[in-house]
């Protein structure tokens, strides 16, 4: 067949328009089919995760989100797991950190967790939320998903587990370890560049340092962490690293520094959304206001981080910053407007009722407040309130942390009902109040506690619940009567022979304790508060309080001034100026020659002793010696009144004696659980045989492998009216109960070798002195009236005085000490003149404080042995 010209260009044309067809068709199909594959659940869920490596959880959550859903049209059970699980990081401080953790658990147990990448990605964000809640279990979550990536592979990971232990050890007090560990993730993630680790790692070490008020040495890393991010526009904000920096800034008092700072990190905020950024640099921002007293700015920072945490729904937070902007009106004396923000501090906190323990706290705040409106009797009420509240939440405490900050709110509570009472100048019921407060905390040190798992709630634990809340809404009589119910079933549970139990149901009266003193002795308890702190000052004759300089200042003087005799270079500016803090201003001080003290907080680790008036050490001129309290005070005076001496003159142990040849001096100091880590003090055996020859017989020694902790616990130790233990120490002070002294190892295991102070308090001792010739044995956690120490445990246990130590021991001027403190004693001088005349001995060779001035003695300073 044969085609015209004009008809052969038709079909030309034709096939043109159909091919042209075909290819769009086939364009339009294959971008259709490349969005539907980019919207695909594994493709939402890789994009997520790229983002969550990148610490952009946030930005994460509504991908994880859509991934979820599709994965559960799906039937992708594992993956929809992965997906619900992987959005709690953006959104979890809206609810019970416990009740998520539960949560998170259970979900372990379901057959999709079966999935090594579901059961590692649950892992994952337990972990992030236990370093929130409780440290120790953190570490052990971190230590599976270290196990498992490394399984399968994922090395990064693994290394980025290892630095999350790193910060879990810090938490809980283990800087060696936590220094070791992170610098090696930090270390991993700049070989390997994984750039988000390197952010992460060197924000929290600078922050580790910025909380150990290391602020200079903080700013390198955290610079470094904040250059990296900004270098990496897809890494997460480094707000850890800003407002770390902020601190350190304010640490070093370069405030225009830290304001200009806060400024420009606020101003590079990525997005909006990311309120949780804004609420952190705000209120850093308003803690520098805060410090150059710019109340306004304070304010108005406080404020819109207020409204970015009520947007989040976050409740700690909005309880954090309400509680800080309650302080920045009253210092503006906008009392009325104080209360207003105290009260939506607390109303925020009873949004997750079962961690109502920043509300104590708030009450104490509150009831400030209305001291300062003259509303006393309210004032005296919600103190009572917020102790009774926090003997409820300590039933059934379910961290060593939350332990913690509750017995740190008790002083704080207490401390403000007992400057209400003594600007009352009702110093009777002030004294009673205090001796409460360090009787309740004692107690709860001498409960072991075995914390529990996050759980379901059980009924009792809700109904608890349920009482609290009721009671910070109410104050119903039955209410209160129903807490008061809980709480007396937890003290009826104490022993009541301990004294811990004395002093919570009988706190010495005022009279009595003035009727203990002799006509020399002044007996002084400090309350260390912001912004005033208080002495109570007592006589045979008369009480009086004193108002002293503030709390923070006066623990800055006393850490700085106990560093300087640690460093063998005693500031003696800081030495005078601590004098005039602490007694100073207390006029009785020149009248009586004996101190008996009861420090407060980080008064606790300060050699008093080594405290100078105009140059000269409070020695020179006063014996001196502390006590837990007042009411042991009085108990341990009443006591020795009574009884008769033990029938055994004296038991003396050393360990450590195999001669060693070292450079320099041998110092009794113990760091870490090793037998290898423990140095030999030749000049122990020494010590102790000389303590002998100088008391009545018969002696009982211990020595070297002898003096181990089974023999030493099998002996009839109620019958020694003098133990003197020339050992190591060991101090835990996360963990206080576990802190020792070491004997001589049996069969090579050292932990058999540690008496920890459980174990102390448990001894039954009737000894009139023990004598604790080893490293760091008066020191305990401070911010908790420094009662979970081993000093206090013997005093538990029976002992009637202690000498101990704030810091580690030189071996050789430990023994010529002591050889000289027990050479007095056996001439007859009483325990306290004994020791100040061995101390002064040292003085007039020209020994240095950091020799001497460890030594202290704590309970009973009079009679002799």
């Amino acid at each position: 067949m044969r085609f015209s010209p004009k008809r052969t260009q038709s079909v030309a044309v034709l096939v043109t328009c159909t091919v042209a067809i075909i290819l769009v068709v086939a364009f339009v199909r294959y971008r259709i089919r490349r969005r539907i594959d980019s919207d695909s659940a594994d493709v939402l869920l890789q994009r997520a995760d790229d983002l969550a490596w990148n610490g952009q959880w946030f930005a994460a959550a509504p991908l994880f989100r859509q991934a979820e859903k599709k994965f559960t049209a799906e039937r992708n059970w594992p993956k929809a797991l992965y997906a619900q699980v992987s959005q709690i990081p953006a959104y979890g401080e809206s609810a019970s950190l416990a009740d998520t953790i539960y949560s998170l658990t259970q979900d372990l147990k379901k057959p999709e967790a079966a999935n090594s990448e579901t059961r590692l990605r649950i892992l994952e964000v337990r972990g992030m939320i236990e370093n929130n809640y409780d440290a120790s279990l953190a570490r052990q979550t971190w230590g599976q998903v270290a196990v498992l990536a490394r399984d399968r592979g994922h090395l990064l990971l693994a290394s980025r587990a290892l630095g999350e232990e790193g910060i879990s050890a810090f938490l809980l007090g283990d800087t060696a370890t936590a220094k070791k560990e992170v610098l090696t993730a930090w270390g991993v993630a700049k070989v390997a560049h994984d750039i988000p680790a390197q952010v992460r790692y060197a924000s929290l070490y600078g922050a580790g340092l910025v909380e150990m008020h290391r602020f200079q040495q903080g700013l390198k890393p955290l610079d470094e962490a904040i250059a990296i991010a900004r270098a990496h526009p897809a890494v997460a904000y480094p707000a850890v690293a800003i407002s770390s920096k902020i601190d350190a800034l304010r640490g070093l008092h370069r405030y225009q520094e830290a304001l200009t700072l806060a400024n420009q990190a606020l101003a590079e905020i990525p997005s909006p959304s990311l309120k949780g950024h804004y609420y952190q640099i705000l209120t850093s921002r308003a803690s520098v206001y805060e410090d150059i007293g710019q109340w306004d700015s304070a304010i108005a920072d406080f404020k819109q981080a207020l409204s970015f945490a009520m947007q989040l729904d976050y409740w700690r937070g909005l309880t954090l910053a309400a509680g800080g902007l309650a302080d920045a009106y009253v210092h503006q004396r906008k009392f009325n407007a104080a209360l207003s923000s105290i009260d939506q501090a607390i109303d925020a906190n009873k949004r997750i009722p079962d961690e109502l323990y920043f509300v104590p706290r708030d009450l104490a705040i509150k009831a400030r407040i209305l001291a300062l409106l003259g509303r006393q009797d309210q004032a005296g009420e919600l103190y009572r309130k917020s102790a009774l509240l926090i003997d409820s939440l300590l039933e059934n405490v379910p961290t060593p942390f939350v332990e913690r900050l509750l017995l740190t709110e008790t002083g704080e509570v207490y401390a403000g009902y007992f400057i209400l009472k003594c600007r009352e100048h009702e110093y009777d019921q002030a004294l009673r109040i205090l001796e409460e407060a360090r009787g309740r905390i004692e107690a709860q040190a001498l409960e072991h506690h075995d914390y529990p798992a996050p759980h379901a709630p059980t009924p009792a634990e809700r109904h608890l619940t349920m009482l609290n809340v009721a009671f910070l809404d109410t104050d119903n009589a039955a209410t209160r009567q129903a807490l008061s119910e809980q709480v007396q079933d937890f003290e009826s549970a104490l022993d009541q022979r301990s004294l811990a139990s004395s002093t919570i149901e009988h706190p010495v009266s005022l009279d009595h304790l003035e009727s203990d003193l002799a006509k020399d002795e002044l007996f002084v308890e400090y309350v260390l508060a912001d912004p005033h702190s208080y002495a109570l000052a007592v006589t045979r004759t008369s009480a009086r309080a004193y108002e002293l300089d503030a709390r923070t200042k006066i623990e800055a003087d006393a850490n700085g001034y106990r560093a300087s005799i640690r460093d063998q270079h005693a500031n003696s500016t800081l030495g005078n100026a601590l004098f005039h803090e602490l007694l100073g201003k207390i006029p009785e001080y020149r009248e009586h020659s004996t101190l008996i003290l009861v420090p407060d907080g980080e008064l606790d680790l300060l050699p008093f002793g080594a405290v100078t008036d105009k140059g000269v050490p409070l020695i020179e001129s006063h014996t001196i010696a502390t006590s837990p309290s007042a009411t042991v005070f009085s108990i341990l005076e009443n006591k020795r009144a009574v009884d008769a001496d033990p029938p055994l003159p004296y038991l003396g142990v050393a360990a450590w004696t195999k001669e060693a040849k070292v450079e320099g001096p041998v110092f009794r100091l113990f760091s870490g659980l090793s037998a290898g880590g423990l140095t030999p003090l030749p000049e122990s055996r020494t010590e102790v045989e000389t303590i002998a020859s100088d008391l009545p017989k018969p002696s009982t020694l211990l020595l070297g492998p002898d003096a181990t902790a089974a023999r030493f616990t099998r002996l009839p130790l109620s019958k020694f009216n003098v133990l003197h233990l020339a050992l190591h120490g060991y101090v835990d002070a996360n963990y206080p109960d576990e802190s020792a002294l070491v004997f001589a190892p049996e069969h090579k295991n050292l932990y058999e070798s540690m008496l920890q102070v459980r174990q102390i308090r448990n001894l039954h001792l009737d000894a009139r002195l023990v004598t604790l010739s080893a490293c760091d044995t008066g020191v305990g956690p401070v911010g908790e009236e420094g009662v979970d120490n081993i000093v206090n445990a013997f005093i538990e246990a029976g002992a009637d005085s202690v000498v101990s130590t704030l810091w580690e021991l030189e071996d050789h001027t430990t023994e010529h000490l002591m050889a000289e403190f027990y050479a007095r004693l056996g001439k007859g001088e009483s325990k306290a003149e004994a020791l100040r005349d061995a101390q002064r001995e040292l003085i007039k060779e020209g020994v240095k404080p950091y020799y001497w001035a460890s030594f202290e003695l704590v309970g009973d300073p009079n009679g002799t042995i």
